[in-house]
């Protein structure tokens, strides 16, 4: 499949949830934060929102393992004069090293967080890296009530689209998560109610002193979604 049908499938399938989360936590960081953003994608927040990422001078560090995405970031990224501003890899997050330890005020993961196997992992890594009193934000389309027709069809839609929407999440069971694992919910704001009940949420969740860095329990938000696949580190920005 070539990069432009790639890039116009993801903006067809994904903008209004891309617009609406950034439009939120862009919105919520205060000016000069440092941000990690896991699964940055192809960056076209970029052309709704330059003037406040510039204006907020806020850091931001995007990971992703998707390649075409990254070009089209990189492309973004120089149109609107930002580099100094976003830093991007070609990297998983399990592999992902941060340029200084315990860098970050604030990990977003934008509808990323279910799309690993080992959520558990990726959480225990994370944490590593926040500063003191740094937080997690998560935005994900979250259902309340558990339903066997969205289980079938929300992993099938990769088939039709090439986007991974991975498994449903519900919220009794990404709570349960938050809970065991000792992170506190300080901001859980229902931004949009979307199809089938579902509704787009921005959870903000403070790790307790004792989880920093690493100190996770060993549990899980079930179902899993299928594991992501790594590609080669790519030393920093994408050409």
């Amino acid at each position: 499949m070539s990069k432009l049908l790639r890039n116009r499938l993801y903006r067809f399938f994904i903008h209004d949830a891309t617009f609406y989360c950034y439009d939120n936590c862009l919105n919520y960081f205060p000016p000069q934060s440092v941000v990690l953003d896991v699964g940055i994608g192809n960056c076209t927040m970029i052309q709704d929102f330059h003037p406040l990422i510039s204006d907020k001078k806020l850091q931001i560090h995007g990971i992703d393992i998707n390649r075409h995405y990254l070009s089209q970031c990189g492309d973004m990224i120089h149109r609107f004069h930002l580099e100094n501003q976003i830093h991007i890899y070609h990297e998983a997050v399990e592999q992902f090293r941060p340029p200084a330890r315990c860098a970050y005020d604030f990990i977003l993961f934008s509808m990323s967080f279910m799309l690993f196997q080992n959520q558990q992992a990726v959480l225990n890594r994370v944490l590593k890296w926040l500063k003191p009193g740094g937080r997690l934000v998560f935005f994900q389309t979250m259902f309340l009530n558990h339903s066997r027709f969205l289980d079938f069809l929300k992993p099938k839609l990769v088939y039709l689209t090439t986007v991974n929407f991975g498994t449903v999440v519900y919220e009794d069971q990404f709570k349960d998560f938050l809970r065991q694992n000792e992170l506190r919910v300080i901001e859980d704001k229902m931004i949009k109610k979307e199809w089938y009940r579902g509704e787009y949420r921005m959870i903000v969740a403070s790790p307790s002193r004792a989880m920093m860095p690493g100190t996770a329990k060993a549990v899980s938000v079930q179902p899993s979604a299928p594991e992501i696949q790594e590609e080669p580190r790519s030393g920093g920005r994408v050409p």
